[in-house]
């Protein structure tokens, strides 16, 4: 891509007084950091990092989903692309693959485990997330994603990634929607 039409793709997508995510910093404060520090070869990685980059990707995953969630056929096309965002280095990105991931899988699918490695992410909304995938997508009762979770409750540093793995864990024992104080105790004690 040459450097002109990369400034082009800024201008008509990012360029405002200030953008638009996690900075305050103007777009080509930004542009200009980048250039400065890795040249031209870093313009990819500012396009694919820059908010505008991902809210595009988050919205055609979760257009896709919903595709997906009408017509069967998508089905495998929206997981093999929820698979491939959840590698990305923007966490609201790495969510949407998540997301998506749960909604278009069928209980019992085995990619449970593929959202069980989003359990140890640095973002605590993907940790949290991760594990109530866990719960939607794990056939009920199985043995292996009931070990995880109360390995993950046991080992939660974090009140809500805590919870989560509790929920998770007592959806899959059939007891998901229970009133609080129904006498039900940690499955740690």
């Amino acid at each position: 891509m040459s450097l002109g039409k990369h400034l082009t793709d800024v201008f008509r997508y990012g360029a405002r007084k200030h953008c638009r995510g996690f900075s305050s910093e103007p777009v080509l404060s930004q542009l200009s950091r980048v250039i400065s520090k890795s040249g031209t070869e870093g313009l990819q990685e500012f396009q694919a990092s820059h908010p505008d980059a991902a809210e595009q990707r988050r919205d055609a995953l979760r257009r896709l989903g919903a595709q997906a969630e009408k017509d069967p056929s998508h089905r495998a096309e929206a997981i093999s692309e929820a698979l491939d965002v959840m590698k990305d280095p923007h966490p609201l990105v790495r969510l949407a693959g998540l997301h998506t991931l749960a909604r278009v899988c069928p209980v019992g699918s085995q990619h449970w485990r593929d959202a069980a490695d989003l359990s140890g992410d640095a973002d605590e909304l993907l940790r949290v997330g991760a594990l109530r995938a866990v719960g939607r997508m794990a056939e009920p009762g199985d043995p292996e994603a009931l070990e995880f979770l109360q390995r993950a409750e046991k080992d939660a540093t974090d009140r809500n990634v805590r919870g989560a793995a509790r929920d998770a864990h007592a959806r899959l024992l059939g007891r998901f929607g229970a009133l609080p104080g129904g006498g039900q105790a940690s499955m740690l004690e």
